[in-house]
């Protein structure tokens, strides 16, 4: 029993350095490790220092369960392709536009339509390339101008909440106004009336430039039957709009030239794959799954990968 006792132990200690080693690897802290294990905090670091006087074998079964699926998950991102950096694409090109102008004029922009076109990933491209560019992504959860101005003071840099809407508006105006800055608000169609018109305010308080990305709703809301009259204000500030539309055949040719995919037929598959429901954004899915069937002697993705990988994602054409 008592040899028993020491090899638990000596695997145990094993198993420790193994995941310590990971930890330092990733970058995680022990509070990061036992949310990503499910272990309790507590338990968890009386288990590391020896000191856990519990089932130490069900620690050690759920921590191994942990190291076992962060190597298959390496594992599977070794295998699979990453999908290619951002390219100037036309779409990209006329999101670059818009945003440009927005910034340069403090003036507002519009970008709307074209779901899966990359208009997120431009704006990302365009934050990561100027400074003093903020990006504040809403979604449904935004339904009052308290909600809509605390995910602004998040994308900018402000995480203390404050008491109240006013100060919240009044601690983003104090950071943002004389930047010459761009705040891009992504899902823009998730803002209430409330919320388009709070943000509205902060550009007019601080001059900077402001860019509001969507899908086709909030053109039509802002434009369209009895609404209108809410955003008078805020639609007579837009200065420029892009509508995008379906991704262009040069859209995707750039996209298929990151993959090495130059093959006719190959091509005309995935020319056919972006005009569905999911456009860029669904093609580089197929292309990434497609990545996972490549053996040593494949050179690229082929016509059968494509059309392997688009079928297992549900697609028909």
């Amino acid at each position: 029993m008592e040899a028993t006792n020491d090899r638990v132990q000596l695997d145990q200690d094993s198993l420790k350095e193994a995941v310590r080693k990971e930890m330092n690897r990733l970058g995680l802290s022990q509070t990061r490790l036992a949310k990503e294990s499910g272990i309790n905090q507590t338990r968890l670091s009386l288990w590391f220092s020896g000191k856990y006087s519990g089932d130490t074998e069900a620690v050690a079964t759920a921590i191994s369960r942990w190291l076992n699926a962060v190597q298959e998950r390496d594992q599977e991102a070794n295998r699979m392709s990453a999908a290619p950096d951002w390219r100037p694409t036309p779409t990209a090109n006329g999101i670059i536009g818009a945003l440009r102008y927005a910034h340069r004029a403090g003036d507002i922009a519009l970008v709307y339509g074209g779901a899966g076109v990359g208009k997120t990933c431009t704006a990302r491209h365009y934050q990561e390339n100027h400074p003093n560019v903020w990006v504040a992504t809403m979604s449904p959860a935004m339904n009052s101008v308290a909600a809509c101005l605390e995910r602004v003071a998040l994308a900018i840099g402000l995480p203390e909440a404050q008491p109240s809407a006013v100060k919240t508006e009044n601690a983003i105006v104090a950071r943002l106004e004389n930047t010459g800055g761009l705040l891009i608000v992504d899902e823009a169609q998730h803002l209430p009336v409330c919320g388009l018109e709070a943000i509205r305010s902060v550009h007019d308080a601080t001059g900077l430039g402001l860019a509001l990305m969507g899908n086709e709703s909030i053109y039509s809301r802002i434009t369209g039957g009895g609404r209108q009259a809410h955003f008078a204000q805020l639609f007579s500030r837009v200065g420029y709009r892009v509508r995008l539309g379906n991704p262009s055949a040069g859209d995707v040719e750039a996209l298929l030239a990151a993959w090495n995919i130059f093959e006719g037929k190959s091509q005309s598959l995935c020319m056919e794959i972006a005009k569905q429901a999911g456009a860029l954004r669904g093609l580089t899915k197929v292309l990434r799954l497609g990545s996972l069937m490549l053996t040593e002697d494949d050179k690229c993705l082929t016509y059968d990968h494509i059309q392997t990988a688009w079928a297992d994602l549900g697609g028909a054409l």
